[in-house]
Order: C-alpha cells, then structure tokens, then sequence
C-alpha cells in the first residue's frame, strides 16, 4: 500500500520509465516518521491521480494526435504526455516534498541538475520530456526484475563496487546517465516496426517481467499499430497479476465500446478497477455488462467474485449493498446455489468467517430500519438472506475449527452441511465432522448424501477415540443409511464389511455379508462373482477370520472360493490367507501357502513383507535375507516393512551392527523410516542398554529422521527394564506438559509397568488422575495394570496396606481383570458351544498377544501364592473367550503352561506337571523349529532365536519338582535333553540348576557347570572391592545388563551353596580319601570358584544364616584359611630341609 501511494505523491516531473536495461536496480524502502509528517496534506491528490490515469476516468476524452515526427514520438512514448494547459496543474506542493524517500546524497545532486532546468514557477510540476541530463532514481517501485538482453550495457550494480553507496554515489548517477543516455537514443532510432518486431519478440518470450518494456514500445507504435496488438497488449498486462499494471490495463480497457467486450478483456477490466479501488467504476462496468447480455455467465460469475471479495474487505457494508441491489437481474442469470463454487477470491477474503458471524445482526438492523421510508418487502429479505447464504457457505472454506458449527447454525443450510462434509480438508477435522453430521441429521426435512455419509464414516474410522465409540457410530451410520435412503450403496456394504472384518467381528460380518450377496446376485450390472469383483467379496470372509488367527477357517472359505463358487483368486485373497497363518504364529503353514502362491501367481511386495516380517521377528536371518533376494530378483522395490523385517532378523542373532547398517542405507537412499529405528530402540532397550539407546537417537537427529510417538515409547521401555521408573514417570510429566510428543494410553502403559517392576504400586492410580486430567482415555490396558497394582498390595504404603485384608485387595484385583474379560466370558459361553470338538490350532503355544500377557501375569500371581482354584477360573476363561471351547482340547500359550505347572508343583501334583512338561517340550520342539534349520548341516540354529529361551519359565517348575523329588538323574537327563533340542537356558535357570545338585550331593558337577557356564562373567565381592580400596560399584552399564536374565553371571545364593559344599568337602577330607580327592580336584580345575568362595566376607544377611547358620560360615571358612597357612607353612620349612642337604 506504502508503495502504492509513494508513486501516486511521487512528483510528475521526477517520473521516469525505466531505461530497458539487463536488471534494474532495487532498493528496500524504509518509510520513516516523516512519511506522516511530510505536508502532503497540501497536495492535491485528486488531480494527482487523474493525471496520472491518463484519461481513464476521463471516458470521453480525444485522443492526442501522433506526432508525424518520428523523433517526438520516440520521446512522448518514454514520458508521461503533456496534460491540457487549460486544466490546472496536478500538483502545486514543492517538487521535493518527499524527498526522504530518495537515495542519501541524491537530493542535491538532483537540485544542483535541476535548478537551471524547472523554473520556478506553480506549474513547474507540469508533464513534460525529461533533459537528457537527469538521472532517473536508482529505484522504482513498479519495476520489475529483468533478465539480461542482448546488447545492453551493464548497469551499476553489476559493476562489483563494493564502496558504502553514499562514497560512490555521484559517480553511479553519471554512469547512469551515460547509460539512458546510450538507451535513449536507441529507442529514438527505432522506427514503428522496430517496435512492432520488439513487441512480437516480447509476446513470443512470454515473460511476464518484462511487462515495463513491452508498454513503453507499444506507446511508440502508431495508433494502426496499437489497434493490431491491442488484444495482445492487454491479456499480456492481465497475466502479470501486478498491481502496478492496473492503470495501464484500465486505460486500454475504456478505449474499447461495449460490444467489443469480451470473456477476458471484460474480466481484465473489472479486475484492474478493483485493484486500482475504485469499486464504483468496476460495479458499473459489471452491471452495463450484466444487462447487455452478450457475455457468459462464467465470466460475470468470475467479475461478481472480484467485486464480492472487495467490497468483504472494506470497511464499510455500502459497496456490498450496491452489490446486492442487482441481485434480481443476477438471479435472473443464474441460479446462486450452483456457483457459489466459483467464488474463490471472495472465500480467501481475511477474517470473513468473523465477519459473516455478524451478518445476522446486520440483517435485523436492516429490515428492522426505522429510517426507512418503507418497510422492507419480501423480495428484499430473501435476498438479503440469499446472501447471508452465500457467506456462510464460502466462509466455511477458510474458517477455523471452532467457528465451523457456529457459522452453520446462522443459516441451517442442507447445502452448507453438504459443503463442509465434502471438502477435502474437512478429511483431517475428524471429531469436527462427526460434530457437524450429529446436528445434520436431526434437521428436519434432510437427507444427507452418500459422499457425506461416507465421508463421515473414514472420520469415524480414523478418529481416535476409544472401540466403543466407534462402534457406536459405525451402527449409527449404517441406521442412516436406512433411515435416509431405500437401502445402502454397494460402497457402503463394502466400507461397513472392510471395517467388521478389520476387526474380527464375526457376528457383524456374516449376516452384513449375506445381505449383500442377496441383493446384488442377480444384479448384473454389478457382477459380484465374476473376476476381480468375485476376489474381494470372499475377502470380507478372509479377513476377519485372519484377523483372529483363525487360518483354518480362512483356509477353508478360500477352498469354497475356488471349487465351489469358481472364483479365481487373486494375489490379494492370497495374501490374506498367508497373513491368518501369520496371525496364528503357525510357521509351516506359512511358508506352505506363500510357496503354493508362488505356484499360482506372482507374489506381491505385501506377499515377501507378510512372510519376511514374520521370519525376521523370529530371528531366522538366512531364511529372510533368502526372501528378500527372491524378492529383488522378481523386480519388487522393497519397502521399509521388509527392510524392517531385516533389522529384527539381525537384532535377534545379536548383530546390531549390521541391523543399524541397513537402516544406515536405507536413510542414505532416502527411505525415511522411523519404523526401522525404532526396531533398533527396541532391541537396545531389551538389552538395557541405555548407551546404545542415546546413540541411536543421536544418530536419528544427525539423519533427520523424525521422532515419534513409538520412538518415545521404545525409550521409556529402555528407562522401564532398567530400573529408571522415576526418569520415566519425568519424561512422561514434561511431555504432558510441554507437548513434547502427543501422550498416548501406551506411553502411561509402559511407565506403569516400569513402577510396579520397582515396586511402586501406589503411583498407579495417580497417574490415571493425571490421564484425566490431561484427556487420554483409559484403557483396557490400564485397567490391567491397575488390576496388578490390587494384587501388589504388599508394596503399598502401610496405612494403604490395612485398609483391606489380603482376600479383600485379591477380590478387587480380580474384579479390575474381569472389567475387561468378563462379559465376553459370559457372552462366548453359548455362541461357542458348538465349537467345543474344534481341534487344536497350530501356533497356540508361542502365541504372544495382549491378552496372553494379562492372563498368564495374573494366573502366575495367584499360582504363587498358591491360589489353585483362581487360576483354574481363569484358565476356563481364556479357553471360553479365546479358544471357542470349555474343555481341555486347545493348547494353551506357553506363558499360561508355565503357570498352570507352578499351580501343580503347590499343589504336589506332580504327574499333572510332568504331563503338561512333555506337552510343552514336544509342541515347542515342533512350534519353534528354525527355517534355517538343515540336518546335513553343521552348526544350524534348530530353533529360532526368539524362541530359544521360551521354556526357561516351564525348566524352573520341573527342577524344582526334581529336587522335591531328589531326582537327580532325571533333573541331569532334563537339562541335557533341552540343550540338545536346540534351546538355551538363561542365568536364573543355571544358578538353580548348580544349587539343586549341591543340595543333592553332586559337588563336582556343581562346580563344573558354574565354573564353565557363569564364573566367566563373575565381578567379585563388593566387600572385597572395599577393603582392598577399590571402586565399590560396578559400573552402571555392567549392572544393568547384569540384571537381564540372558547375562549368565553366579549370584551370591549359588557360591553360598557351592562354598557350604567346599565347607563340607574340607571337613570330611581328613576322614575321606574320596573327600580328599574330591576337594583337590575342585581346587585345581575350578580356579576361579574356588578364590571366590575363599575370598568371601562375611556380611550378616539374612541368607547367611539361612544356609550356613549362625557362625558355621565364619569359623568353617577360618579354619580353611588356616589350615591352608599351616599346610604353606610346613611346605616351606620342608622345602628348606631339603635346600640344606643338598648344599651340604
């Protein structure tokens, strides 16, 4: 605006057109106080800006005649013309009233050159050719950049002078004048067709910077000359979109008559007024335009938009209501509801919304005008209305999310609603649109489209709110559709049919199916069995029974598929029936149907990434990496899903080296994938390895891979398995706080789990009143997790302790889990009666899911404390809700097996825990059997990596069984016969394992297995490290990955047995010669054991006493000490004997 009004004060005589050179320069104006304190209050700005349009306001003025001399015209066409002497002058202020707006140091050398030239005198001011020797300014605000010409000399700032500009600037005015001097005089020596060949030059480049120079050589031309390139002209100057070529575009546009309007010129000409604001003169234009008749309604329709969005921004309502006085001839032309549409600048208006919210005041005022000489008709409210209509319906483009309702409550338009349901933006304001349909629907007299009933739907589905809630408005949806229509859309069968299947809802998809195919099977435009339609009717089928890992059901209506109904299937039902047996964590069934796919079609990107992902999270590298060579032969690009599957498999085998390689080139080909770095912040995590943590998310920021919510959670699992619940429960507070990532249920999940695994119960219920205080919803895994926080009652602050008895917080425990499980429970028990005699799936025993974690965690809780009969409830529960069956049939998952066994092992019913053992080692030796496996080979991995300690829960119950037994040879045999199937036994396992035998009397096995299995990664006594002025603690990285059950180290109860074994050695050797041997042994080939149970000291505990008793510890291992000075002693005096004689 500045710039505006700086050209229209700047004097007419200091005007000068900008020479064509190759880049004009520019410089940034700063427009100080004295802009407001300069005295233009003494101009007169009115016959300023009428010289300055050249007649435009002026409609009936002839034109100058042309100048025979080619000369004067060469010179008349570079300056303004010569306005009429009669006219008083343009401005009668001093020619330098703003000269602050000028270059420091060009004000006097501007006086100096104009001193002799601008007489003094009132119309001094007066148009008139500029003397050759005044420099134009060195900027001009309607300049544009342009590119370099042939032949042009260079101009100043190209010159390289680095000086202060007030140093050089004398000199750049002289090179300047030389320079439009030289420009000057080539344009006098151009003739009318040097112009013309210019113009077409100009025309034919289409470079809308050159503008400038394209008006100055149509001005030389000779008025036949002009009238040939009018048209040209000005579509060139309407497509610049400048400001500053709305005079020029004006000026063209009143030469022509009315019958020489056309759709653009008539655009051109409303559009250059509007810019030049001067509304009443574009409304005048559009109504002899809008009465004549000749032009389309497109074009009116375009030139009302403009008018519109002008008179939305003024301040005032008189523009609009001039406007709207033509709105009889305008709904004459045109029906209103079917161009709003087109109303695109006026939609862009800034803050229209606001304004439109007033509208209605403005309306009561206005039919309500006491003023008024006549009361307002009819006609006038309903066009008034009309409009509110229109405002409201474009205001809802650019509106913001709380003025959507409000604005749609002014009007109740069926057609606004309609609008704003099917505006693409409207895809990412979900609750908005869900908000918006509610009060839709109940209008009275609508009937909302398809697009808006599916648009609500995709809010619906992709909003997150709790399962319920969408289930809920799905149901309601799919009333509507039967409320407001005969009967839904094949679109909407087959949205509603997707999201059942999507998830596991049997009960909705079968009957939702059935209805489908009745009513389109014999619709043959529709063809539902035939091709590629037939496919994805049976894939609604095949996919929710995939969805709930059901791959023999899915195997079997894909069956039907093809010999039944003789459907072709295509890559897509294939893929789902891959994808059950993937579900159902049955691995050979997998592998079986992606090669029977393979056979049938050519597997797909979704095919490898299905059966990669699944190998690779098992640990099975070679079988995966085997995949993804098949895959790249077959010409599939892959995708981040298989490259994810390629950083499980290598993370599984302990190779984090190469898995953070693959996500290295990945990042370098730019895949962006968080998904990949967060495998790697998982497995780091499980190692707790906090270091390696930080490196990566070091690594990740350098990369520019973006954090996100489960990159978070993978660091709070980090924090959590380390013991860090407190850095956790900061981490969590300040993201609340400073929405630092988007807080999720599963963030709250992990930092609950991560205090109940430091003991910290009471913190639980606090942080779900932090979840409603900051909105996140509860969960049914934070109902779980409060549930466990009941059943360790014993953790709780003492005076929480007594506020119930322990059947009273067990109770309460239980009734938390059943809140989630319950009333499936009750609902299963007669839908599945019939599915009783199912046979057992495979790949029930490694399932790991959700609900297998919840159940086996709390039926391990109640089978320690040796609560049979709750954890009889729930596994009838599981096998009800989960398997379809209330007998013992199923297979349960391994981590319920563990628990059933502890319940038996309380109970003393061992022949239960042996028949359940060999059940688990025989279905696990099946279930978990490696891809990679070759018998003819050496060194193959039997068993995955991911399932190699899975019977670590199952071997602590049977060795404990085995030492209640006394059984040592079965308790040996049990422990060979698990490593040779290819499992791996972890450090908790092993320490039992050599503390069963020394309580059974096998010291020398004892002693080899700790020796070989856990000395090598002992750290000695802390005690020790004190007294001997050594740092006390390990340090921290140590610790932590010492506390993982895979990190094989001997605790302080196995050297305790195995030192009450070397006690007992040590006192039977005098009277044993078997003992005595035994104990030799023992110190020569278990070093390292041996020093740690002689370095011992003693420390009081309470696990002292409980293996050595009071002061058995003390005085055996003092009388081992010594026993062993005295045997050095008498060694030394004997080897001294011996030295004497033989020297003498």
């Amino acid at each position: 605006m500045l710039e505006r009004t700086a050209a229209c004060l700047d004097p007419c005589g200091l005007r000068a057109l900008p020479p064509p050179n190759q880049k004009p320069l520019r410089a940034a104006r700063q427009l100080h106080t004295a802009f407001w304190q300069h005295g233009a209050v003494d101009i007169e700005l009115t016959t300023a800006w009428h010289a300055l349009m050249h007649g435009t306001l002026d409609h009936h003025a002839v034109p100058e005649p042309i100048s025979a001399d080619p000369a004067h015209r060469a010179i008349t066409s570079a300056v303004a013309r010569t306005p009429d002497p009669s006219k008083p002058p343009p401005l009668s202020a001093s020619a330098f009233l703003l000269d602050f707006l000028y270059p420091t140091g060009a004000l006097t050398l501007m006086r100096s050159r104009l001193s002799s030239v601008v007489p003094a005198r009132p119309d001094r001011l007066r148009l008139r050719p500029r003397p050759s020797h005044v420099s134009h300014r060195l900027y001009n605000s309607s300049s544009p950049h342009q590119p370099d010409e042939p032949g042009s000399a260079p101009n100043s700032a190209a010159l390289g002078n680095e000086n202060p500009p007030d140093a050089v600037r004398e000199t750049e005015d002289v090179a300047d004048e030389t320079l439009e001097a030289k420009q000057k005089e080539a344009l006098l020596k151009l003739d009318n067709s040097g112009h013309a060949a210019a113009l077409d030059q100009i025309l034919k480049r289409s470079n809308l910077e050159d503008a400038d120079l394209l008006w100055r050589h149509y001005k030389s031309l000779t008025e036949t000359s002009q009238d040939t390139y009018f048209n040209s002209v000005l579509a060139f100057l309407a497509g610049t979109g400048r400001v500053v070529d709305s005079w020029k575009i004006s000026e063209l546009f009143h030469k022509l008559d009315e019958t020489s309007w056309d759709n653009d010129v008539f655009v051109a000409g409303v559009s250059a007024e509007v810019n030049l604001q001067n509304d009443s003169e574009a409304l005048s234009i559009f109504e002899r335009a809008l009465r004549s008749g000749v032009l389309k309604t497109t074009t009116l329709v375009d030139a009302l938009d403009l008018l519109m969005a002008s008179a939305l921004r003024s301040s005032t309502t008189s523009v609009l209501e001039n406007i709207w006085n033509l709105y009889p001839e305008m709904a004459a032309r045109w029906d209103f509801n079917e161009i709003i549409g087109d109303l695109k600048h006026l939609a862009a208006v800034p803050g229209l919304a606001e304004k439109v919210l007033l509208f209605p005041d403005y309306i009561e005022t206005r039919l309500n005008d006491a003023s008024s000489p006549s009361p307002a008709t009819e006609s006038e409210r309903e066009a008034l209305l009309i409009l509110q209509r229109i405002l409201v319906r474009r205001a809802l483009v650019t509106c913001t999310d709380p003025q959507v309702v409000p604005l749609l409550l002014t009007t109740k338009d069926s057609l606004a609603f309609e609008d704003y349901m099917r505006a693409p933006k409207t895809a990412d304001r979900k609750q908005v649109s869900i908000d918006v349909y509610a009060i839709y629907r109940d209008l009275p007299g609508i009937t909302p489209t398809h697009a808006s009933l599916h648009r609500v739907f995709r809010a619906y589905t992709r909003l997150s709110i709790s399962v319920a809630k969408k289930m809920a408005g799905v149901e309601l949806l799919w009333d509507d559709w039967h409320r407001f229509h005969d009967a839904p859309s094949r679109r909407a069968y087959q949205t509603h049919l997707g999201f059942y299947a999507a998830r596991g809802s049997k009960d909705r998809v079968y009957p939702l199916w059935i209805e489908y195919v009745e009513r389109f099977r014999d619709d043959h435009s529709a063809n539902i069995f035939d091709g590629q339609e037939g496919s994805d009717i049976f894939s609604h089928l095949l996919q929710v029974h995939a969805v709930n890992a059901e791959p023999e059901e899915a195997q079997r209506i894909f069956d039907d598929m093809i010999n039944k109904f003789k459907v072709e299937p295509s890559t897509y039902s294939w893929n789902i029936l891959l994808n059950a047996y993937v579900k159902a964590d049955d691995y050979d069934g997998a592998i079986g149907t992606f090669d029977s796919l393979c056979l049938a079609t050519v597997p797909d990107l979704y095919s490898f990434g299905t059966l990669m992902q699944m190998a690779g999270s098992r640990g099975d590298i070679s079988f995966t990496v085997d995949l993804y060579r098949r895959a790249r032969h077959v010409n599939v690009t892959p995708n981040e899903a298989m490259l994810s599957s390629l950083v499980d498999g290598y993370c599984q085998n302990d190779l984090f080296k190469e898995a953070e390689d693959v996500c290295a080139r990945a990042s370098a080909k730019g895949i962006v994938s968080t998904r990949m770095w967060n495998k790697l912040l998982y497995y780091n995590a499980l190692r707790r390895d906090l270091a390696s943590i930080n490196k990566v998310l070091n690594t990740m920021a350098g990369r520019n891979i973006p954090y996100n919510q489960f990159t978070y959670q993978q660091l709070l699992l980090g924090l959590g398995l380390c013991r860090q619940s407190q850095h956790a429960l900061s981490l969590l507070t300040v993201a609340l706080k400073e929405k630092v990532f988007d807080v999720t249920p599963s963030h709250f999940q992990i930092v609950m789990g991560s205090l109940l695994r430091t003991g910290e119960p009471a913190l639980i219920r606090r942080l779900c009143l932090l979840m409603n205080e900051n909105n996140v919803p509860i969960t049914e895994d934070i109902v779980f997790r409060l549930s466990q926080a009941l059943a360790q009652y014993r953790n709780m602050p003492p005076r929480q302790q007594a506020q119930w008895n322990e059947t009273e917080w067990l109770s309460r425990a239980m009734r938390h889990f059943f809140r989630i499980y319950g009333p499936r429970a009750g609902s299963m028990k007669g839908s599945n009666a019939a599915a009783s005699s199912a046979p057992a799936r495979s790949g029930q025993l490694l399932r790991s899911s959700r609900e297998v974690y919840q159940f086996s965690t709390m039926m391990n809780i109640f089978a320690q404390m040796n609560d049979g009969v709750r954890v009889n409830e729930l596994v009838d529960v599981y096998r009800n809700v989960f398997q379809g069956t209330s007998n013992d049939e199923g297979v349960l998952p391994i981590s319920m097996l563990n628990a059933v066994m502890l319940s038996g092992l309380q109970d003393q019913e061992f022949d239960r825990v042996k028949s359940t053992w060999r059940l688990l080692f025989s279905t696990a030796q099946r279930e978990a059997r490696s891809a990679d496996y070759k018998p003819d080979l050496p060194y193959n991995n039997r068993i995955s990596p991911k399932y190699r300690y899975v019977l670590c829960g199952g071997l602590r119950v049977m060795q404990e069984m085995y030492l209640k037994e006394g059984n040592v040879s079965d308790l040996r045999l049990l422990i060979k016969n698990l490593l040779d199937a290819g499992f791996q036994v972890d450090s908790k396992n092993w320490n039992y394992y050599v503390q069963a035998l020394v309580q059974m009397q096998q010291f020398k096995q004892a002693f080899t297995v700790c020796e070989k299995v856990l000395m090598p990664n002992w750290t000695g006594w802390f005690m020790a490290r004190r007294n001997e002025a050594m740092r006390t603690k390990l340090p921290l990285e140590t610790r932590r990955k010492g506390s993982s059950a895979l990190y094989l180290r001997p605790t302080a109860t196995t050297l305790y047995r195995l030192a009450q074994a070397y006690v007992e050695l040590s006192k039977q050797a005098p009277w044993s010669s078997e003992a005595a041997t035994l104990l030799h042994e023992v110190e020569r080939d278990h070093i390292q054991a041996t020093r740690a149970i002689k370095s011992m000291t003693r420390v009081y505990s309470i696990l002292e006493d409980e293996i050595f008793g009071n002061s058995e510890f003390s005085d055996s291992i003092a009388a081992i000490e010594e026993a062993e000075d005295t045997q050095e002693g008498e060694t030394g005096r004997s080897m001294g004997a011996e030295n004497e004689g033989r020297r003498e």
